[in-house]
């Protein structure tokens, strides 16, 4: 039986695996992609970035990125999209990725209106959110938990989440290690969250990896 891959798909150089420590991931940047290399039977996933899904002027890459999703995410290649890899995905599939009107940002729990075992890990917990970009739904697109704005969907074997599960100290201060998170941030309690991580970095890496394993032996 041939073997599947899991792949990462790198859109920003700062938005890395994280928590997310198995050492089966191969890691390739989305600018340097040749899309038609992929195969649609291997395990992937998007990751997430400062740009938006609708930033493509800038970064090109997202044009072919989306086409490539829009292509693979019908024939059931399994996917896992995380914060603009969910954008993304809700982008390519007919929904609209956007600007919205406030930040989102701390740790929050989610609201579950369906649930699959691999996720319900997180009925219980609270995931860590970090957006201004949110989406409208893809049609047939199932939605799975909310905060304020959409955070988990599946659409076809793709799951898409809008937090941040990988989240660790070291990626939170190099997101906000900038002065425009620092600016957009003002009115946030900045220790509260460092706080939280430090507080609570085991029980979060375990969780990744423990929703990473358990997404990978899915059967779909």
């Amino acid at each position: 039986m041939e073997t599947k891959k899991t792949i990462a798909i790198i859109n920003d150089p700062q938005v890395t695996l994280g928590s997310i420590q198995p050492n089966d991931i191969d890691q390739i940047f989305a600018w340097e992609i040749d899309w038609k290399s992929l195969s649609p039977k291997d395990n992937y996933i998007v990751l997430g970035g400062h740009m938006g899904a609708y930033d493509t002027e800038e970064f090109p890459y997202l044009t072919s990125e989306k086409k490539w999703l829009r292509k693979v995410i019908p024939l059931g290649t399994k996917i896992l999209g995380i914060c603009l890899g969910a954008q993304l995905i809700a982008d390519a599939m007919g929904g609209k990725a956007y600007l919205s009107d406030e930040i989102e940002f701390g740790f929050k729990k989610l609201e579950f209106h369906n649930n699959y075992d691999f996720l319900s890990k997180f009925e219980n917990l609270s995931v860590f959110v970090w957006h201004r970009d949110t989406f409208t739904l893809p049609p047939d697109a199932e939605l799975i938990a909310t905060s304020e704005f959409p955070q988990i969907f599946k659409l076809f074997n793709t799951f898409a989440l809008q937090f941040h599960p990988e989240i660790t100290k070291e990626l939170f201060d190099i997101w906000y290690n900038n002065d425009i998170s620092k600016k957009e941030l003002s009115k946030f309690n900045i220790s509260q969250v460092r706080t939280h991580l430090a507080n609570n970095e085991e029980l979060i890496a375990n969780g990744m990896n423990k929703l990473y394993e358990d997404w990978k032996n899915l059967k779909l």
